[in-house]
């Protein structure tokens, strides 16, 4: 088995499916996007519902911080190509003003989708 092929099956092992429509991953949605001796970064695409993820692969002594930091500069990129094709005056920015969102804030969100039912008039009424 040649190392691309290793390499999105740890990919596929990890990722398994598509987080917002949950469709299965298979090797052929893997495109890689460059190969380092230390380092491979690839982008995982849906074909039903185009999500797309980024994904680094550090190999051997590969620095995981030098993955974070290609990962970043890949979704800054995404997202600035996205902003170039909307119309003029969308911004897609998040605000800069209010509190930042931490691991807290989404550990709390996972438990709190684990249970919930999908009644979202139950929800609002609960909170009113």
């Amino acid at each position: 088995m040649d190392s691309e092929v290793k390499i999105k099956q740890i990919v596929l092992n990890r990722m398994e499916r598509c987080a917002v429509c949950h469709r299965d991953f298979h090797s052929e949605d893997i495109h890689v996007i460059s190969r380092k001796p230390d380092m491979w970064t690839m982008l995982v695409e849906c074909t039903d519902c185009h999500a797309r993820n980024f994904v680094a692969a550090v190999l051997t002594d590969g620095d995981p911080e030098d993955a974070q930091l290609a990962l970043r500069k890949l979704s800054e990129k995404a997202i600035r190509s996205i902003q170039e094709a909307q119309e003029p005056g969308i911004e897609l920015e998040a605000p800069l003003d209010g509190p930042r969102i931490d691991a807290g804030d989404v550990v709390d969100m996972h438990e709190f989708l684990k249970e919930f039912d999908g009644d979202f008039r139950a929800l609002f009424r609960a909170g009113s």
